[in-house]
């Protein structure tokens, strides 16, 4: 199956972007290639929830991304994840196995596993992944798995803060042509998230604005020669870094609605839910009621997600939950970034 992508959106995969992938029109899904990390397994080697999830929100028509790497605390065993990926085609769900360079590395005899595999994405830390051990295990797979099998190539970034966007794009650079050169690649995406891990040192209301800096480097780095080819990849509206284990009891999250605009993110902010007299978590109705009244809304038909902040911007409406506000966050902004991307308005 040969494929042409546009963006490689990366999902934690819990029930928001979950919901946001099962969402997107057909049209829009067609140009991404999601990346999944799977957060837990089951016992045993079915995953029949999984299977289930991914039936019911990847859908059956086009490829995802496999990753397990967070679901292991130590390097993913390669005839697992070969396994897995095989059941889950079995099972109609384009599964593609995403093999982490390091983890390659410790077990390369293990890379004939995906040998039959339609393909496979090939991904790795852009600062700590020595551009030769890439190549080097780009190579291997292409020689364990034959001719027949598509190598996509990822080069992460991971958390971007407040970074020099040009020095970032450089390091790309070298990655870039390095891969280029071997000639076994179907394609090579960078992927990067700038978005912060909370959102506690903004203030509350409209006037928060955040750079999408991952773009930035993504825009740098097609301008250099030999790297317009490079597909875009993000972690939308989520920081890469994994959260701490914290009491749910003891949070005191903000309502907020994380809205994706060409070259940042627009943060609309109420109080903590649970603070006394703040409105609790009917201030997101509020704050849907400012976001459909802005220049800046993409329209009620645009996503589901703008679909969901007009509908809780009508008097009476529920307030939604954490689960739906990061659902139609996510909804909005893949949408919006795979249509960015394919009009060239960026």
């Amino acid at each position: 199956m040969t494929a042409n992508f546009s963006y490689l959106p990366i999902l934690r995969w819990k029930q928001g972007e979950q919901g946001a992938l099962r969402n997107v029109a057909v049209a829009d899904r067609a140009s991404m290639l999601p990346i999944t990390e799977i957060q837990l397994l089951e016992p045993g080697s079915a995953q029949p929830i999984l299977q289930r999830q991914l039936i019911r929100s990847a859908g059956t028509e086009h490829p995802i991304g496999l990753d397990l790497a967070t679901a292991y605390t130590g390097p993913v065993p390669l005839l697992a994840l070969a396994d897995l990926s095989r059941r889950l085609r079995h099972a109609g769900v384009y599964a593609w196995p995403v093999i982490r360079v390091p983890h390659a590395i410790l077990d390369v005899a293990g890379l004939v596993h995906f040998k039959g595999h339609p393909a496979v994405i090939l991904r790795a830390n852009g600062h700590s992944t020595p551009v030769s051990d890439f190549s080097a295990m780009a190579t291997a797979t292409r020689k364990a798995c034959g001719k027949n099998t598509l190598i996509y190539a990822v080069i992460d970034l991971y958390a971007l803060g407040d970074v020099d966007v040009h020095a970032k794009a450089a390091i790309l650079r070298h990655h870039v042509l390095t891969l280029s050169a071997l000639g076994e690649l179907a394609s090579i995406g960078m992927a990067g998230g700038s978005f912060p891990m909370n959102l506690g040192a903004l203030k509350p209301g409209v006037g928060n604005k955040l750079p999408r800096r991952e773009l930035d480097v993504w825009k740098i780095l097609r301008s250099h020669a030999g790297c317009s080819h490079v597909i875009f990849g993000d972690y939308g509206v989520t920081n890469p870094e994994p959260l701490e284990d914290i009491d749910p009891t003891k949070m005191n999250p903000a309502a907020a609605i994380r809205y994706t605009l060409k070259n940042e993110w627009w943060v609309l902010r109420g109080s903590g839910v649970r603070t006394k007299g703040k409105g609790g978590m009917s201030q997101y109705n509020g704050l849907c009621q400012l976001l459909i009244k802005s220049p800046n809304y993409s329209g009620q038909h645009f996503s589901f997600g703008d679909g969901q902040y007009y509908a809780h911007a009508q008097p009476g409406a529920s307030s939604g939950n954490l689960t739906t506000w990061r659902r139609d966050a996510t909804s909005h902004h893949i949408v919006f970034t795979t249509r960015q991307i394919l009009t060239g308005s960026v």
